[in-house]
């Protein structure tokens, strides 16, 4: 694979001082974007919703802005694909990402098995009644995804944390049908009594619409499931906390 085709995005709302080999910094937010990284408030944009969209406002400039990647990556600046056969943990080498994408892969975090539903996850942590509302939308915009949308809130299992690699033309489909969704759902929503946490609710609900989108479209067969490494402030915890996530 010609390494150009590739783009690995690196989310961050602050410089950082980590940033590993073949990723891009894409920043987001009103911050102080002081060491010139690539910015999600040009062209066709939905930057000022940062607060509420999360990372989603970087994958919206990517869906809109890059024309010239055949294939994307998602990582953040504290959350990156770890190399899974690494004995220590380490961030994913890019040639080591281009070879499952060689492979027809689709690259997402391994799985989170919940106690609970999925949805019951969500109701318990956020606001119900927004997953509510989704589930009216998807009834009425994309009656075909009801099915699969029941079946990912029932099942325990979830991808999530918005992190991906897959090619651009499958990314872009995934984004028509998310923002579609949630633009829909800004309309029904008042955010105005929350708290700033509970304000970031449409990153919160992407990450499980994902798994709706990648069930209904049949690409479960196809994802490479890889750990996490976590950056924490020194490599030592780092290494432990990636560890203990990876086995845990």
């Amino acid at each position: 694979m010609n390494s150009n085709n590739l783009t690995m995005y690196m989310v961050t709302h602050k410089p950082v001082d980590f940033i590993p080999e073949g990723r891009t910094p894409i920043f987001v937010g009103n911050g102080d974007n002081i060491r010139d990284y690539l910015r999600d408030n040009t062209g066709d944009n939905i930057s000022e919703k940062n607060p509420y969209y999360c990372e989603l406002t970087a994958m919206y400039w990517i869906w809109k802005n890059d024309s010239s990647s055949k294939y994307i990556s998602i990582e953040h600046y504290r959350r990156f694909f770890m190399d899974p056969n690494a004995l220590v943990p380490k961030v994913c080498p890019k040639e080591k990402i281009e070879g499952y994408l060689e492979k027809g892969k689709i690259v997402l975090p391994s799985i989170t098995k919940w106690h609970m539903s999925v949805g019951d996850i969500y109701r318990e942590r956020h606001v119900g009644k927004d997953l509510d509302n989704v589930a009216n939308i998807i009834a009425k915009e994309q009656p075909e995804y009801v099915a699969d949308f029941n079946q990912v809130m029932s099942g325990r299992d979830q991808h999530g944390l918005n992190m991906m690699v897959l090619p651009k033309a499958i990314f872009d489909e995934y984004c028509e049908w998310l923002f579609n969704i949630l633009f829909k759902l800004e309309k029904e929503t008042d955010l105005s009594d929350r708290s700033k946490y509970q304000q970031r609710m449409y990153g919160f609900m992407s990450e499980r619409l994902e798994d709706v989108w990648l069930k209904h479209n049949e690409y479960n067969s196809e994802v490479r499931e890889l750990p996490i490494y976590f950056v924490l402030d020194t490599k030592l915890k780092s290494i432990l906390k990636s560890e203990k996530k990876r086995f845990g």
